[in-house]
């Protein structure tokens, strides 16, 4: 299995298929406690046709190592950054899960000309001390061990005996994400299409939230999946699949 060191060490594992084309590079991110092994791969067959597909597990999940004692965006930002220095991809499409999606759109502020079009899917934008307070309280292990036992042996099988630690280190990551991250403000700036796409069932992103977002974007669209909750076992390949394979032929950008 392909991995890339960062540069304090840490090994961070990825997967690449189809096209060798950079001009046609995608980029499949996973969300908050997930991994490249369960969130993705029915997209991949039929996207790899037409693109290169780049897939990662995030830093301190799946099969990527977190060699610091904390989670940090901006880190996780420079991990993907220097994968696709390493695989010398200069421009990017970015498909993003929950923070993956988020995740994309830091990379967008980073480093504004590498990314040609960001699709965010379920990603949780607008907080305030509610929200964090309860997802903190989702995100604790001897919880959901209790509450959801089968959510828990699936985050053993994805990222093994470091899970609990994983989980804390999550919900600190959500906390800080809260107070110092990314503002609409900032949205306002990215110009780029952007697709902002959430389930009309999602428990965690509301429908006029997404809208919200979608809105703030200069070239922002908003994608609504019927019957679709928070979950990414719940995202069926139609109709996002081909929302997907139009949304990323939209290279045009606004200079």
């Amino acid at each position: 299995m392909p991995n890339w060191a960062a540069d304090d060490g840490s090994l961070i594992h990825y997967e690449v298929h189809g096209a060798q084309d950079e001009s046609r590079a995608l980029l499949l991110l996973p969300g908050l406690l997930g991994s490249i092994s369960s969130q993705w791969p029915i997209f991949v067959d039929e996207l790899r046709k037409d693109y290169r597909v780049v897939l990662m597990d995030l830093r301190g999940h799946g099969r990527s190592e977190n060699r610091t004692h904390a989670l940090r965006a901006e880190r996780m930002v420079q991990d993907i950054c220097g994968l696709l220095d390493y695989l010398q991809v200069e421009t990017v499409h970015v498909a993003g899960y929950s923070l993956g999606g988020y995740l994309g759109l830091m990379m967008q502020l980073t480093e504004p000309r590498r990314v040609s079009t960001l699709l965010m899917h379920a990603t949780k934008f607008y907080w305030n001390e509610e929200s964090v307070m309860a997802m903190r309280r989702q995100l604790d292990p001897d919880s959901m061990v209790q509450k959801v036992p089968a959510y828990a042996d699936q985050l053993v099988k994805e990222h093994g005996g470091r899970w609990r630690q994983l989980v804390r280190q999550a919900g600190d990551l959500v906390a800080m994400m809260a107070q110092e991250g990314v503002t609409e403000g900032m949205v306002r700036r990215v110009q780029i299409p952007v697709l902002v796409s959430v389930g009309d069932r999602d428990e965690l992103v509301t429908l006029p939230e997404a809208a919200r977002l979608a809105r703030a974007f200069p070239l922002g669209q908003l994608l609504v999946l019927p019957g679709v909750k928070h979950p990414f076992t719940t995202v069926p390949r139609v109709p996002l699949l081909p929302m997907m394979q139009q949304f990323h032929q939209a290279d045009a950008r606004v200079r």
